[in-house]
């Protein structure tokens, strides 16, 4: 009966929060992957379909929301309260219209990554539903060049001939923040040394906290790395203050959660069980799942019969 239950909030969910994006077969073939290896294969399924139904899954149509809201609330609003500020506190929309394109036209929005990655996908739908001009969009091999300073032994960064005064990087999460701080950390230490009037900032829909302080380090962002929504420990899957499973049916166990979890994750990923770098998120979107979140959710390995629930395409940096 509570499996019965279980199904039925879960197709609810598929059908309307969900958008239909993934599909009750995709569901049903994950949870015949729990097949009672590490328990009763029954309670395992049962565990398995309560802890999905606590997934935090955000469709095409929530996500674009969300992407005008991070362009409204951390680029777009504080440069015009800036130009106001700045211009005598004028409330003249031609004057702060005027200076804020300036700005904006200086500025080059670029993809954490190689161009067919996630972060770079979503500047697509970024620009799309900001009504952001192409040519603002770039990565950093078609923004920048570079070459030996003659007189010091370092690598000089210039624009390619471009008045580019501002770089916001983009990416959909920041989990661990080591993946983006190991693609950036010279880049960014090369372009302050070149030009040290940057302004270099990075966005993000999500972030945990520890990833978020560790890029607003100050020889990474230098506080000037934001995102739409913080995860703190509560978003992580067994933390003691788990709002995942913050409120329970009786006959559910977060320890017992926990050891299906890391058992059957363990196969798929022995080093990251439970998601990269301990990661335990539960969240995932419709272009792709972090792989801070277990594997138990997304793992399509070619010599491991696992059916996912969600997709991940693997990032390249």
């Amino acid at each position: 009966m509570e499996k019965k239950i279980l199904e039925s909030k879960l197709r609810n969910l598929i059908n309307h929060a969900w958008d239909q994006e993934v599909s009750w077969a995709g569901i049903d073939a994950w949870l015949k992957n729990f097949d009672g290896s590490f328990f009763d294969r029954d309670e395992e399924q049962l565990y398995a379909i309560f802890a999905i139904s606590r997934f935090m899954y955000f469709g095409k149509r929530l996500v674009r929301e969300m992407l005008k809201s991070l362009y409204r609330d951390h680029f777009f609003s504080p440069i015009r309260q800036r130009i106001r500020r700045n211009s005598g506190g004028t409330l003249d929309k031609k004057i702060i219209d005027n200076a804020f394109d300036a700005e904006l036209r200086s500025t080059r929005f670029i993809g954490v990554g190689n161009p067919s990655e996630s972060g770079a996908h979503l500047l697509y739908y970024f620009r799309q539903v900001n009504s952001l001009p192409k040519d603002l969009f770039a990565d950093l091999a078609s923004t920048l060049s570079y070459r030996k300073a003659q007189d010091r032994n370092e690598v000089v960064f210039d624009f390619r001939g471009q008045n580019i005064t501002r770089l916001v990087f983009f990416d959909d999460l920041v989990g661990s923040g080591t993946q983006v701080t190991d693609y950036l950390s010279e880049y960014l230490s090369g372009l302050r040394q070149s030009n040290p009037t940057l302004d270099i900032r990075f966005m993000s829909l999500f972030a945990t906290t520890s990833g978020l302080e560790k890029l607003n380090n100050q020889k990474l962002f230098n506080g000037k790395a934001m995102c739409l929504f913080e995860l703190d420990s509560s978003f992580q899957a067994f933390d003691e203050g788990s709002r995942y499973f913050a409120t329970c049916p009786n006959w559910f166990d977060k320890e017992k959660m926990s050891l299906i979890t890391e058992s059957y994750g363990k196969r798929i990923w022995p080093n990251h069980p439970l998601g990269y770098k301990n990661g335990q998120l539960l969240i995932g979107f419709s272009h792709n799942t972090p792989d801070n979140v277990p594997p138990i959710y997304w793992a399509d390995v070619k010599d491991l019969p696992w059916a996912p629930a969600f997709l991940r395409y693997h990032k390249e940096y």
